[in-house]
């Protein structure tokens, strides 16, 4: 299981508990720089997180033989990088897959990194919900609405703007990877998604060529529509878990 951009393997312990109750090994790795503030972003690049997630497939496959790939929104694209080199992986995952950045403005980044280094998300309205999910995730005991923490905050958040520039690199990486992405698989993609446009995940679906292939519309839904905040988890998991009996 492969997470996001800025994200952790604390958004998929709770499927991947579930999915070992069943039976199932899982191994969640962490990407470098990721896993506490967004500033300790700076100065990694896209070929750290594709050499972990290398790393990780060659860690599970020591007790692996039936092996299938997960990805949540950028980690789709990780995922996708690995079936290119490895052909007996026998099912992908996909949660909000990225297709294109969440915004045009991102495609800047390739210039401004060069002259401006921090991107301040809290200046973004969209972007504060967003913000305030990943402060809870580092550290669920932050009070939100205690004005030493909202001090704080625009500190803690700040994301490299060189960093967002790999994101972007993953985005144009996977636009060539998934029309060679040949194996089954099955897509969520949740209708209140704030960080991956819903339009992604049909344009993803789309380029696979493969025909055993699903794509699950849950409207009610968000970007995180795996973790158990989210009430079309149930769902996700089950279909999950289905999919994953079903090609092994």
């Amino acid at each position: 299981m492969l997470h996001g951009y800025i994200g952790s393997p604390k958004s998929s312990r709770p499927l991947a508990t579930f999915l070992a109750g069943q039976g199932i090994t899982v191994h969640c790795p962490l990407l470098p720089g990721h896993g506490n503030v967004p500033n300790k972003l700076f100065g990694i690049s896209r070929h750290d997180w594709l050499a972990e997630a290398e790393e990780a497939l060659a860690t599970i496959r020591q007790v692996c033989d039936k092996i299938f790939l997960m990805g949540h929104s950028m980690g789709t694209i990780l995922a996708a990088h690995l079936i290119q080199r490895n052909p007996d992986i026998r099912g992908l995952i996909m949660l909000a897959p990225l297709y294109e950045v969440p915004d045009k403005r991102i495609h800047l980044m390739r210039v401004l990194r060069y002259v401006m280094p921090w991107f301040h998300p809290l200046q973004s309205r969209s972007l504060q919900r967003l913000v305030y999910e990943r402060a809870i995730d580092f550290d669920p005991n932050l009070d939100l609405s205690d004005p030493a923490v909202q001090a704080q905050l625009p500190e803690m958040s700040k994301v490299p703007t060189g960093s967002m520039d790999e994101m972007r690199k993953m985005a144009d990486l996977g636009k060539k990877l998934w029309p060679r992405t040949n194996l089954p698989a099955i897509i969520f993609q949740g209708g209140h998604d704030r960080a991956v446009s819903p339009g992604n995940a049909q344009h993803v679906f789309d380029l696979l060529p493969h025909r055993d292939k699903k794509l699950h519309w849950i409207p009610e839904a968000g970007h995180e529509l795996m973790r158990p905040f989210d009430p079309a988890h149930k769902q996700v998991w089950s279909l999950i878990l289905e999919f994953i009996q079903k090609h092994a």
